[in-house]
């Protein structure tokens, strides 16, 4: 017999075996990790922008291209920060 949450998409976490749950608590601490990882490169980017001076943009693409499994979601930021919006709310 199939578990309802299976058989209709519901997510009730407390309806899964321990492992399941174990599993996607640690897939969610995964993917909070880079996101946060990623947040705290585009800041170290944008604060150090100035101390690099005029290439700067070459040194942070370069910053970026270093970590390709962060460079998206952290571009995304630096771009946010540059145009004045850098709150994630």
């Amino acid at each position: 017999m199939k578990n309802r949450s299976e058989s209709t998409g519901s997510w009730n976490l407390a309806s899964l075996t321990a492992e399941k749950r174990a599993e996607i608590e640690a897939h969610k601490a995964a993917c909070l990790g880079r996101w946060k990882a990623a947040q705290d490169l585009a800041a170290t980017i944008y604060a150090q922008r100035r101390d690099k001076g005029n290439g700067w943009r070459m040194w942070a693409e370069r910053e970026l291209a270093a970590h390709p499994e962060l460079e998206q979601e952290a571009r995304a930021k630096l771009n946010r920060l540059m145009k004045g919006k850098g709150g994630d709310g």
